[in-house]
């Protein structure tokens, strides 16, 4: 069972978590969760890293996936970051 993240957690810039390591999918510890930041409207979300994982497999390096993030609220799309929080337990 996936751990609930909440929106307003502590979030953390993901490459300053990690520097100046280019992290993987795989080398984020299981009680993170991963969420989107946009550098337009500063919208931040949740993404389930679990699914994504299974999509594109644990050992893909997060900043190659960072220009695919995609803003919900205003579509911007390539400057935007990846985000960390800790989970519930």
């Amino acid at each position: 069972m996936a751990r609930r993240l909440d929106e307003g957690a502590g979030w953390t810039d993901l490459e300053a978590l990690f520097a100046p390591a280019r992290p993987t999918l795989g080398d984020l510890p299981q009680w993170y969760g991963l969420g989107g930041h946009c550098s337009r409207c500063e919208r931040e979300g949740a993404i389930d890293r679990w699914q994504l994982q299974q999509s594109v497999g644990a050992d893909v390096q997060l900043y190659i996936l960072r220009q695919f993030l995609r803003c919900r609220k205003c579509g911007n799309k390539g400057t935007n970051t990846w985000i960390a929080a800790k989970s519930e337990r």
